[in-house]
């Protein structure tokens, strides 16, 4: 699969920008312990809705045959959410130890601005910037060397050749994967509040039409 080098590395520049700027964060911001990191992983890695979605991606790969080793097959779908399901644990699994140790906080937290540009911005530096015990920001060294770490120990279940290029256009790819989830969780909430209202609408117009019918009926 061919992966955006560029914007791995504009990405990456980002980070390095705001992690050199060390800017100031909430000073009272909770701590995250190591109870707080165990508790994010067990979620992050086999929370039932983060399992749905990885079925879901999964079926978009089947359909797209990507990777093209495996076919269309029942088999191979199965094949295919073992080895993303593994992909996550390893990735995961080295994020929580090495983040044990350097002290990153990966965790994401939405923007308190009601502007769009900066609410999408806060999501797309905070794919590549991890919160310090200081309140710091800085590249997420843990995050890319988790990234790394994945592709190189899984490369064999493909038959893919481990090359520079490669590697570089891999994790722009984890780095674009981690963009998206933090653009739903940015926008998410909005999402539901709006199609809530949209579904209570249409409710409430659903039943006041059989009324108005009768009404209109009587005598």
């Amino acid at each position: 699969m061919h992966k955006p080098v560029p914007l791995a590395l504009l990405l990456s520049f980002v980070g390095i920008s705001s992690g050199a700027q060390a800017q100031s964060l909430e000073p009272g911001g909770e701590s995250f312990t190591l109870s707080a990191r165990w508790s994010q992983y067990l979620h992050r890695t086999f929370g039932a809705t983060r399992l749905g979605i990885l079925a879901a991606e999964t079926a978009v790969d089947q359909g797209l045959g990507d990777p093209a080793c495996w076919d269309d097959s029942a088999t191979s779908y199965v094949q295919r959410y073992a080895r993303a399901f593994d992909r996550r644990l390893i990735k995961n699994t080295v994020e929580f130890a090495t983040g044990a140790l350097t002290g990153e906080d990966l965790r994401y937290r939405q923007s308190r601005s009601r502007s769009t540009r900066a609410r999408f911005w806060n999501a797309l530096q905070s794919s590549v910037t991890a919160r310090m015990p200081d309140g710091t920001r800085r590249p997420a060294y843990t995050r890319f060397f988790a990234s790394a770490t994945t592709e190189l120990s899984t490369a064999h279940w493909t038959g893919q050749r481990i090359q520079t290029v490669w590697l570089l256009q891999s994790m722009g790819w984890s780095t674009l994967d981690q963009v998206q989830t933090n653009l739903l969780d940015e926008f998410g909430p909005d999402l539901r509040r709006t199609a809530g209202r949209i579904w209570d609408a249409a409710r409430n117009r659903t039943r006041i039409g059989p009324a108005t019918v009768r009404d209109r009926s009587r005598p």
